[in-house]
């Protein structure tokens, strides 16, 4: 069973802490360095000190950024900065921001979901993870004992939740603009009937990762280090997992493509590459692209391929020359080329991209590249274009649609990493769960 529940949640006490807009920040994994200094320069108390803290190694401390984060967090509390709500609630968050076809919104909720393994099948992944990076997150959570963003899950529509949410009386919290222009919204629902309503008719619901798998999988390994020293009792806060639910069939559920930028090991030979294409794709060359800047080459590649929907085909520039192309799947050999793989699988662009491209034309091995050298990702195609070494070839792909996602978590496989890109991203920062193992959380009367 899925279980969702309400909680008490840390919020900003923004008298103390200064505006929300300087206290929230994006996902810490879509930032580098350089950002993160910034948005922790304009307020000292920004999400980010505690979600990507800095070790201090000034005078007499000594401590290791994990540690540092430890004792802002309680500082943050004891200065009243950062303060915990007694009642019990939902978090209704909405996000509305501009699409090429207009306004959109997305409208989801933050809760707890209790924590599964993988192999029960209750929330399922789409991506692997890897350990370097689960391995920082874990070191957080044990030290802070909180988790300072959400994971985003989605589940298949539920008129019921839908209307639970709809018809309840909630407060407003917050009103942000991001520096994108995007607005978020936050309220709490803490109506005890309403929220049991909603934690029974989502309890037979399956929940599927969107964004958070790293997160998600540091939470399974805390879990489990606690259960061994403190026990398996479910009113323990370190079984469940601060969580930002959206249901799939939600209109402002966007997902933007994540194009490919890969290097090649050897010079570009462009007559030899296009008479190897040639055998498994018909090659079309998009002309005039000398003549063109990187957003209107990009502009016309797209829009090639979305005159034609139901072809599969991949944009492909090279660096040299900025050459640019649409390889067309052949209609006469739609089984051949995915036959190896699972039938979800094998309707996945990026899969085709992986293994008739990488693997089939340049001869690569996929999982050779590495990543920010070899291969990078992106979704500014025009900046990629900008970017193209001599021995670049930028590879353009279509977003694959949600229901694609959740059939491939269904079946238990994984997609290739980076295949989606769900936009626009949540904050982090609107509220903070605590996951301290002297605490409970509340599982209803």
């Amino acid at each position: 069973m899925a279980i969702v529940l309400p909680f008490r949640g840390i919020r900003y006490n923004t008298d103390q802490a200064g505006d929300m807009a300087q206290l929230v920040a994006p996902p810490y994994d879509v930032v580098d360095d350089e950002k993160r200094d910034s948005l922790v320069s304009r307020n000292h108390n920004n999400i980010f000190s505690l979600e990507l803290p800095k070790p201090d190694f000034s005078g007499m401390h000594n401590a290791d950024k994990y540690t540092c984060a430890k004792k802002k967090f309680e500082g943050w509390l004891s200065k009243k900065i950062l303060e915990q709500k007694d009642e019990p609630a939902i978090y209704p968050y909405d996000i509305s921001f501009s699409t090429p076809g207009g306004n959109s919104c997305r409208k989801g909720f933050v809760a707890l979901v209790r924590v599964e393994d993988w192999e029960n099948r209750i929330v399922r992944p789409h991506e692997r993870t890897f350990d370097r990076v689960t391995e920082d997150r874990s070191h957080l959570l044990q030290a802070t004992e909180a988790q300072f963003s959400q994971v985003f899950i989605l589940y298949r529509q539920s008129p019921d939740a839908a209307r639970i949410l709809a018809e309840s009386e909630r407060k407003e919290l917050y009103t942000v603009k991001d520096e994108a222009g995007n607005t978020h919204r936050l309220w709490k629902i803490t109506d005890m009937d309403r929220l049991k309503s909603l934690h029974e008719c989502l309890l037979e619901t399956v929940l599927y990762i969107a964004d958070g798998h790293h997160r998600y999988t540091t939470a399974i390994k805390y879990r489990n280090e606690m259960q061994k020293v403190y026990g398996k009792d479910p009113s323990k806060p370190y079984n469940y997992l601060m969580v930002y639910l959206v249901d799939s069939e939600d209109p402002g559920l966007v997902v933007l493509p994540v194009h490919r930028v890969v290097t090649l090991p050897e010079a570009l030979d462009l007559e030899l590459i296009e008479a190897t294409a040639s055998q498994v794709f018909d090659v079309e060359t998009i002309s005039h692209t000398k003549d063109l800047k990187p957003e209107q080459l990009c502009t016309n590649l797209i829009q090639c391929l979305d005159e034609k929907p139901q072809r599969r085909g991949i944009g492909v520039v090279f660096g040299k020359r900025k050459t640019a192309q649409i390889w067309w799947r052949k209609a006469t050999d739609q089984n051949r080329l995915l036959s190896h793989l699972h039938p979800a699988l094998s309707e996945l662009d990026v899969m085709l991209l992986e293994e008739a491209v990488i693997k089939g034309i340049f001869k690569i091995n996929p999982q050779s590249l590495e990543a920010g050298k070899t291969i990078k990702f992106t979704i500014d195609a025009p900046s990629a274009v900008k970017a193209l070494d001599e021995n670049d070839v930028l590879f353009i792909l279509r977003p694959t649609p949600v229901n694609q996602v959740l059939d491939i978590a269904d079946t238990g496989l994984i997609m290739p990493h980076k295949s989606t890109y769900f936009t626009p991203k949540i904050l982090t920062g609107l509220v903070i769960n605590s996951v301290n193992k002297n605490k409970a959380v509340w599982l209803g009367p």
